[in-house]
Order: structure tokens, then sequence, then C-alpha cells
């Protein structure tokens, strides 16, 4: 079954449905990979420590594929706000993460953002626009992806090393955490998960 068919199949049951049967409906259709369980897992531990306003960019319709939405992750969090650049996702803001004027200085004490970057012409300037809209301690817990197919295209630029992400994040951010999640032998993992603090 292609993607646009899942999608055109889920678009029609979901209004339809009870809850449980869209959640199980989505499971079949959108089964989740190792690799995005591994993630999953990974970002269901460091949310849980997470308090204050979130923000997450590049929500989409925010599912982990497992059945389950990513808000729900964030479990002390005091607000949890979506953003895409599509007005079509129907998220709680419409932005560009490379200038993101709409949001103060500090205004979140966490940042989310899962397989977003490669997305991204000008990565530094997101990366810039991420640390000016967290406050000084603030989180960033960021997915980038290494082995995993072009997506999203035309507009998927880039993959990300170890080597890389410590690169980019060297100006704004100290690294707590970088770990390879489904590795297919040592410099090989599908992606990488990183836990920053913002400097301040």
């Amino acid at each position: 079954m292609t993607d646009s068919v899942r999608t055109r199949a889920f678009a029609r049951l979901r209004p339809l449905a009870p809850p449980w049967a869209v959640r199980a409906c989505y499971r079949f259709l959108y089964p989740p990979t190792p690799a995005r369980r591994a993630g999953n897992a990974w970002l269901r531990r460091h949310a849980a420590d997470v308090e204050g306003r979130v923000l997450s960019i590049g929500s989409g319709h925010d599912r982990d594929k497992e059945g389950g939405f990513y808000r729900d992750y964030f479990a002390r969090a005091a607000t949890y706000t979506t953003s895409e650049i599509d007005p079509a996702a129907g998220c709680d803001l419409v932005l560009d993460v490379r200038s993101m004027p709409q949001v103060p200085d500090g205004a979140y004490d966490c940042v989310y953002a899962s397989c977003v970057l490669e997305h991204v012409d000008d990565v530094g300037a997101a990366v810039a626009e991420i640390a000016r809209v967290l406050r000084p301690g603030g989180t960033l817990l960021l997915c980038l992806p290494f082995r995993e197919a072009i997506h999203g295209a035309p507009h998927d630029y880039w993959r990300f090393t170890e080597h890389g992400i410590r690169w980019l994040l060297r100006g704004d951010f100290d690294i707590v955490r970088l770990d390879p999640i489904d590795p297919r032998g040592p410099g090989f993992p599908a992606a990488y998960w990183t836990l920053a603090r913002r400097r301040g």
C-alpha cells in the first residue's frame, strides 16, 4: 500500500471511528520501525523529566507511530505547543524554524524537534533560532537522521554524524547526551538523539 493510499484511507476513517479504532488503524497502516521504537523509548525517558513550557517544532500530527501522541511523553510540562511550517497541519503555531519572530526570546523551557532539521536549507539559522527561544539552561531534545532514505523531497538536504551534531550545537549548547539509535555496526546508526542544555 502506498503512502498516499494509506493517508487517504486514514483521513476517511478518522472522523467516523471511535478513538481506539483510529489508534488501531494507525498502527496497522503505519507500523513503527525498530529505529522509531528505539527513538520513542529514548524520548519517553528524557521527556518525562521536562517541566515548564515545551515547543514541539515540525510537529505534524504529533503521532508517535505506536498509537500515541508525543505530547503525552511530556507529562510534567505546564504547556505543550505544536508548530509546523504548513498551516494545513492544524498545529498551535505556524512558523519557520529559520526565523520565528512571533516567539519571544527565552519563551520556552524545552524545545523538541525530531527529524526536522534535515529538511531545513539553512540549518545554522534554525539552531540559532532554537537557542534564542529557549531560556538559559533550557533543554533541547533533538533527533537527527544518519541512515535514512530520502523523504519529503525535494526538501531533504542533510544527514548528520555525531561529529556534525557536536559542531552544529557548539556555539549555544552543552551536550548532555548524544546517543546513536538502532546502530547497524559502529558508526552506522539510523539516527542520533541529543539532549542538550542552552548555555546562559
